[in-house]
Parts: C-alpha cells; sequence; structure tokens
C-alpha cells in the first residue's frame, strides 16, 4: 500500500519532471527533523527512479558509509534530462554520488558488510536465502507498517531465526503523520472516479488504522460514509460507490464472495479500489464496474502518492531510515516511536 499502480519492478517518478534542488532540500530539512544519523552504515536500497532515489540520497546525505544501490537487469532507454532522476542523478544532485555503488546484484562477500536493507521493488522479496546472506543484528528497513505489505514481500519468520531485525516506520508518529494524506489520496481517487461526493453514499471496506481517517475526509467533503470491516458485512442500500481499502492478502481481499456480497448489497454502484486485491475477472463476471482502469500491481495503491507532492514520500522514507538507525543501535523502540521492531508473529 506504500507504492504507486505500477508493475513492482518499477518505481514512481520515471517520466515524472521533477525540481531536483527542491526534492534534496526536503531531504535534507526532513533529515534534520529526525536527526537521522547512518553514520559508517552501510545500506542496500533501489537504484531506481522516485521513492528510490530519495531513500539512496537520503542515507548517503545521512552519513552511510556506503550504499549499495541496485538496478534493474533491463533494456535501456532514452531519458530527458527532465525525467533523468534516478539514484545515481538525485545523488550527484546532492554532492554524494561518490557514496553510491551501482550494482545489478549483490555478490555474497557485500551481504557482510550490509547494515540496513531497505524493502523496495528492487531488493524484494526478502526471502529467507536473502536473510540468510545477512549478518545478527542488521536490519531489514520495511519502509511502510506491516499492514501496509504483501506477505511474500519480507520473510519474517526468516529474520526472526537469523536474529535480523525488522524496523517499521510509526505512520501515527506525530513526525511522520501519514495516514492524513492516505486519505487525501483516497478522496483524491474517489475524485478521479468521477465521483462527487457531495451527498453521494459511499460504503468503505476497511480493516486498517486508515478508517477513521477516511472516514472523516469523506464526511468533510459532504459524502454520506458507512465504513464495513469486511465485505460480508455490507449491508443492502442505494450506495453511489464501494470503496475497498483493505489490507493486501496472498489472495485477493475481495475474492468472488465479497464481490457477490457487492453485487447483493450495492449493485449498479461502482467500484473503487484504493489499496487491497480486487480479482477483476470475478467483478467483471459480476458486471462491476471498477476503478481504476488499470489494474494496481500486488500491494500497491490505485492511485499514486506523488500526486500529493513529494514531501510525504520523502517523510515516510526518512522515517523509516531512522526506525532502521534506532534498532541498529539497539535504542528503546515502542508502539509510539518513531519506528518500531515488527515481528513474524504479528504478521506481515
Amino acid at each position: 500500500m506504500n507504492s504507486t499502480s505500477q508493475p513492482e519492478d518499477e518505481d514512481s517518478g520515471h517520466g515524472t519532471e521533477v525540481d531536483r534542488a527542491a526534492v534534496v532540500a526536503a531531504i535534507r530539512e526532513w533529515l534534520a527533523k529526525f536527526q537521522l544519523d547512518l553514520d559508517g552504515q552501510v545500506v542496500v536500497t533501489g537504484a531506481g527512479f522516485g521513492s528510490e532515489a530519495i531513500t539512496a540520497t537520503a542515507a548517503a546525505l545521512a552519513g552511510a558509509r556506503s550504499v549499495f544501490a541496485l538496478t534493474a537487469e533491463r533494456k535501456k532507454h532514452a531519458r530527458s534530462p527532465a525525467t533523468s532522476w534516478d539514484a545515481l542523478d538525485l545523488a550527484t544532485h546532492a554532492g554524494q554520488s561518490a557514496r553510491l555503488e551501482i550494482m545489478r546484484r549483490m555478490h555474497p562477500h557485500h551481504w557482510n558488510d550490509v547494515d540496513i536493507l531497505v524493502s523496495c521493488p528492487r531488493t524484494r522479496p526478502i526471502s529467507r536465502s536473502t536473510v540468510e546472506y545477512l549478518r545478527p543484528n542488521s536490519v531489514v528497513a520495511l519502509m511502510a507498517e506491516p499492514w501496509e505489505l504483501s506477505p511474500e514481500m519480507v520473510d519474517l519468520n526468516a529474520c526472526c531465526e537469523m536474529q535480523v531485525k525488522v524496523a517499521a516506520p510509526n505512520l501515527e508518529n506525530p513526525t511522520i503523520n501519514l495516514l492524513p494524506d492516505l486519505a487525501r489520496l483516497c478522496c483524491r481517487l474517489v475524485h478521479d472516479a468521477g465521483i462527487n461526493a457531495r451527498d453521494t453514499r459511499i460504503a468503505v471496506l476497511c480493516d486498517t488504522p486508515c478508517r477513521r481517517y477516511i472516514e472523516d475526509a469523506l464526511i468533510e467533503l459532504g459524502a454520506r460514509v458507512t465504513v464495513f470491516a469486511h465485505p460480508q458485512m455490507l449491508v443492502p442500500e442505494m450506495w453511489d460507490a464501494v470503496v475497498v481499502a483493505l489490507r493486501p492478502a496472498e489472495k485477493p481481499s475481495m475474492d468472488i464472495n465479497g464481490l457477490a456480497r457487492v453485487f447483493e448489497a450495492a449493485r449498479g454502484s461502482l467500484l473503487i479500489q484504493f489499496s487491497g486485491e480486487i480479482d477483476r475477472l470475478a467483478a467483471r463476471y459480476f458486471g462491476l464496474r471498477v476503478w481504476p482502469p488499470r489494474k494496481p500491481g500486488r500491494g500497491q495503491l490505485g492511485i499514486a502518492p506523488e500526486l500529493l507532492g513529494w514531501n510525504p514520500t520523502i517523510r515516510r522514507i526518512v522515517g523509516g531510515l531512522k526506525a532502521a538507525e534506532m534498532a541498529r543501535r539497539g535504542a528503546d523502540m515502542h508502539r509510539e516511536s518513531v519506528g518500531f521492531i515488527a515481528s513474524a508473529i504479528a504478521g506481515v
């Protein structure tokens, strides 16, 4: 739920004109606010566009000894200066390119030096075979709360067995404070779907901490909103739209049974996919209309977070790195701090 609607081997920001100076300035601002200090640390992340570029640059600016940035094996494509802002480009703009090492793959001997492995499209899935290379007390930085991620993205059981810590940012921490932004994104998606929220009946299927934020944001726009924690709880009503804001899962949150309930209880309404998976083949079987037309990548939002600007993404990334820093140095971490340790018991 922390990504865009692009395929998993892509990252947002590719093809998007960006003010690099403004992005770097914002990174520096949030580094200072979080007091992020990665002095001497070795960080592994992606070398891609958007959030991967920001992560690599933030780690370098925070003093990381080395940033191994993994790049995808793909055909090269032409990029104009306006859209060429991958990790190396942004780090160069920030004067930190010397700290980056662009690699297609990590060699086994490199893993012995790694302190922080960032979960991102180019490092996932972080499977048992990857975790076994990491040394004890190194850290996997989730960069999202566990409920946002598909279960297969990180092997929490392997991390526990190998004594590798898994650090997650606390999105409700006052400094990160990302849940209101997610609610704003949801409202933007509703608007983009052609729904005028005022005086419309909207059912929200939500089992995440975003629940009250999405409800409040839609009500503020004039909608009449009812939230249900599960599709089977949806009550028959003249719904104008049904917003799906569910957790990612191994099987689609909205499978044939959930969609059958929508067909029965909200016939004629528009199904809006904010988060969670929808079995689109089953949706077509029931004749349900789904927005957005293009299926989001697995575990990704139905709308690009960058539509709100890069500031929320930068807050999330620097907060995620701060959580990893705290875990690496053994700082006290609790549910109210900037981050916390994710456990295999809680699940992803």
